[in-house]
């Protein structure tokens, strides 16, 4: 056996679950592949006493402080096989490498899918964000637009109207919008716009909608959400029952349905994917890890 736990991500969730098992004296290894979701976004927020830290400076801390556990070691690499034989599991990277451990932790997390729209992608995190609770703040009492439609809308729009009194909505074509919400809106004096977005344009002062009509609309930032990819993908190698979302189902110590498998950070949550639900995630699997490993060890075989 190589090692006594594996974790796949490095990530918020994978490094804080190494933290716990490396406190537990615990061999293991985290392998990663170094592209983590957050890489674009310049700060991470709502996060207990690091509040508005770059998300790369995050990862660079806590592999800083996991230097002082040295059953922790690191490998950069892609995992592409997992299997569950005898009681233990074997991984293979993608560099051939063949690797055992007696327990898996799976932090794999999701890819944003970004629509196609000219300039979406280099605005991805910066000028153009996702979450109210992650950036609202930083936009409050700011001119700012929401490219979404369908039933999302009436969950975002609202909440951005607590931060911000000045929304213009594109629904890039015809709108999903119910018609409650639609009187809300003309209540709140939310102008909404159908017409199809061509391209989103970086400025000094914020961003730039530019519509297939030729309009545009200059704002300080823009809200969107779209779908994601869950990166279930050994998961499902390894026999782990799935949400209907496609998230990794588990229990509160992050057990998923394979017993010795754990699945941790986004990967693990339908919604709500935020750093530090993603750290919380890691410790609990990695205490609940060396827990059991450490009763299997206790009772020996039966």
């Amino acid at each position: 056996m190589d090692f006594e736990v594996v974790i796949i991500g490095g990530a918020s969730a994978g490094l804080s679950a190494a933290m716990a098992l490396g406190r537990s004296n615990r061999k293991t290894l985290v392998i990663d592949s170094g592209n983590p979701r957050n890489k674009p976004a310049p700060h991470a927020h709502n996060i207990f006493t690091r509040d508005g830290t770059p998300p790369l400076e995050l990862l660079k801390i806590a592999r800083s402080q996991l230097k002082e556990y040295p059953t922790v070691s690191f490998k950069n690499a892609f995992v592409t096989k997992a299997q569950k034989k005898n009681r233990q599991f074997i991984l293979t990277t993608d560099k051939e490498e063949v690797i055992t451990a007696r327990r898996l932790i799976i932090g794999t997390g999701v890819t944003d899918l970004l629509p196609d729209i000219k300039g979406f992608k280099e605005l991805w995190g910066t000028k153009i964000v996702h979450c109210p609770y992650c950036h609202g703040w930083e936009q409050k009492d700011q001119k700012v637009g929401i490219l979404l439609n369908g039933k999302n809308v009436e969950h975002l729009v609202p909440m951005v109207y607590n931060l911000n009194k000045d929304i213009h909505l594109f629904t890039n074509g015809k709108s999903e919008l119910s018609s409650y919400f639609r009187k809300w809106a003309k209540a709140h004096e939310i102008e909404i716009t159908e017409t199809a977005v061509s391209e989103l344009v970086n400025t000094r002062k914020g961003v730039t909608v530019k519509l297939a009509d030729g309009e545009e609309h200059h704002l300080f930032s823009l809200y969107s959400r779209g779908k994601y990819k869950f990166h279930n993908e050994l998961a499902v190698q390894l026999g782990c029952r799935l949400t209907d979302e496609g998230s990794v189902q588990v229990d509160e110590a992050n057990s998923t349905s394979v017993s010795g498998v754990y699945a941790i950070g986004d990967l693990s949550h339908p919604g709500a994917h935020q750093v530090i639900f993603a750290a919380a995630t890691g410790a609990k699997a990695g205490m609940a890890c060396n827990g059991a490993l450490t009763m299997e060890d206790y009772e020996g075989p039966h």
